[in-house]
C-alpha cells in the first residue's frame, strides 16, 4: 500500500476519482436517475386495465357493465348496491340541530346524515326508493358523498351522501 503523503503528492488519493471525473459520474447519474422518473411517470396510466388484466374500477361509480353481471342482473337497485358497494350505504348518524328558543336541547334531525338517492337527477328521496327499481334498467349508479351532495342539493342533501342513479 502506498502511504497517504506519496500517493497524495501525485495527485490523489489512490483508488479515488479525481475532480473532473467526480463531476462527470454525477452528471450520469443524476441523468440516469431523471430519465428513469420520466419512463416511470409515462407508463403510470396505460388506460382502464391494470397489469392483472382486470378492469380498474372506480370506488364511487357502479357501471351499466357490472350491474350486466348475473349475479346481480335481477335483483334491484338496493340490493345490487349491497352486493357491489356496500360503502354506499354508510350512515353517517344524527345531527342535533339548536333550539334557538330555549337553550336547553336541540331538536334532533333524524334524516341527517342518511344516505339519500336522486333518480335521474330529480330531487332527493329516499333510499329505499331503489328497492323497486329492476337494476337491468340502469346506466350507471353514482356516489357523491356529503359535501358533494350538499354542494349539489344544498340543503336536501340534509348532511349526508346521495346515490345519484342513472336510469335507460
Amino acid at each position: 500500500m502506498i502511504p497517504y503523503w506519496t500517493a497524495r503528492a501525485r495527485g490523489g488519493i489512490v483508488g479515488l476519482p479525481t475532480s473532473t471525473e467526480t463531476r462527470v459520474s454525477m452528471r450520469l447519474l443524476g441523468t440516469c436517475l431523471a430519465l428513469a422518473a420520466c419512463a416511470a411517470c409515462a407508463s403510470g396510466n396505460k388506460g382502464a386495465r391494470a397489469e392483472s388484466g382486470t378492469i380498474r374500477r372506480d370506488r364511487n361509480v357502479i357501471t351499466q357493465e357490472e350491474l350486466a353481471d348475473p349475479a346481480v342482473s335481477g335483483r334491484n337497485v338496493l340490493e345490487a348496491v349491497r352486493s357491489l358497494r356496500p360503502q354506499f350505504l354508510t350512515v353517517r348518524g344524527t345531527h342535533t340541530l339548536p333550539d334557538t328558543a330555549t337553550s336547553r336541547q336541540g331538536m334532533v334531525d333524524q334524516e341527517a346524515g342518511k344516505v339519500h338517492a336522486s333518480l335521474d337527477g330529480s330531487k332527493i328521496v329516499s333510499v329505499e326508493e331503489l328497492a323497486g327499481i329492476n337494476a337491468n334498467t340502469v346506466v350507471e349508479i353514482r356516489f357523491l358523498n356529503p359535501a358533494q351532495a350538499m354542494q349539489r342539493f344544498g340543503g336536501a342533501a340534509r348532511e349526508g351522501p346521495v346515490i345519484l342513479v342513472k336510469t335507460t
